[in-house]
């Protein structure tokens, strides 16, 4: 029996070279954020020291960097900033330090028409320096301090039950969402298959399908929490006793609090 002439001929298909740049950077931006996520799960320095302490002492350092009017007490701050960020990793220092730089940066930039018309003063150049300051603690704090521990700790301004809920359930809704897109961006990018002209219609079906998901996933948490009888009430879990660190980290502010009064003539 002889094949027919189209049974036995060589395929020579060669899919068009087309960029996917598109999905690789989405792919390794879902990834960054669930490496971020899972990187705030494990234990940190900070992890003999309650949660709340942190917060109180994080929000009392913004107010004395805010309020400082002088270069030399920002200068003292900045040395506490750089001592923390050498029990950080390389990596981490860097990310922190890039943020940082570019919000100070912006900042700049936003003064700088004040600056050249002559209507800043010294106290207006504080603001960069400042910014700096402000976003670069803001990094140290959340690299030590895991996030289910940054919402529990919130109990301690008072905040309503519903607020660190909808708090906890977002994290965790982003979690699983990172998770599904990941998957969803990796099998786009392994059927990607010669030049697609239609990325657009390609990213929108994903965001599509990540909306539908998550519309079903609040539905079944919604009907899961009506047959678990849920009634509003949302008990933190039972804070750390207070030790030695806590003595440590008060102390500290407490002289930063002495050159605060000092250098302010207050």
């Amino acid at each position: 029996m002889r094949l027919s002439e189209w049974m036995i001929r060589e395929e020579e298909y060669q899919p068009g070279r087309d960029r996917d740049y598109f999905i690789s950077r989405s792919f390794l931006r879902v990834l960054a954020v669930l490496i971020s996520f899972r990187h705030q799960a494990h234990k940190r320095i900070l992890d003999k020291v309650p949660p709340r302490t942190v917060l109180i002492l994080f929000v009392l350092w913004l107010f004395l960097t805010v309020s400082a009017h002088t270069l030399a007490f920002l200068l003292c701050q900045l040395a506490g900033v750089l001592a923390l960020l050498c029990f950080l990793d390389g990596r981490v220092i860097r990310h922190l330090l890039g943020a940082a730089i570019a919000a100070m940066l912006f900042s700049f930039f936003l003064l700088f028409p004040a600056l050249f018309l002559g209507t800043g003063n010294r106290t207006l150049l504080m603001i960069p320096f400042k910014t700096f300051l402000t976003v670069s603690s803001l990094g140290i704090v959340t690299e030590l301090l895991p996030w289910h521990q940054m919402t529990a700790a919130l109990r301690a301004f008072r905040l309503p039950q519903e607020v660190i809920f909808l708090l906890d359930t977002a994290l965790r809704c982003i979690v699983l969402l990172g998770e599904r897109a990941g998957e969803m961006l990796t099998a786009l990018k392994l059927r990607s298959v010669g030049h697609n002209t239609h990325k657009s219609r390609a990213a929108g079906g994903v965001l599509g399908s990540l909306f539908l998901y998550s519309r079903d996933m609040s539905e079944e948490m919604y009907q899961a929490m009506v047959c678990r009888c849920f009634t509003g009430e949302y008990p933190a879990a039972p804070s750390q006793r207070a030790g030695w660190m806590d003595a440590v980290l008060w102390a500290v502010f407490l002289v930063y609090l002495f050159l605060f009064l000092r250098m302010e003539g207050i």
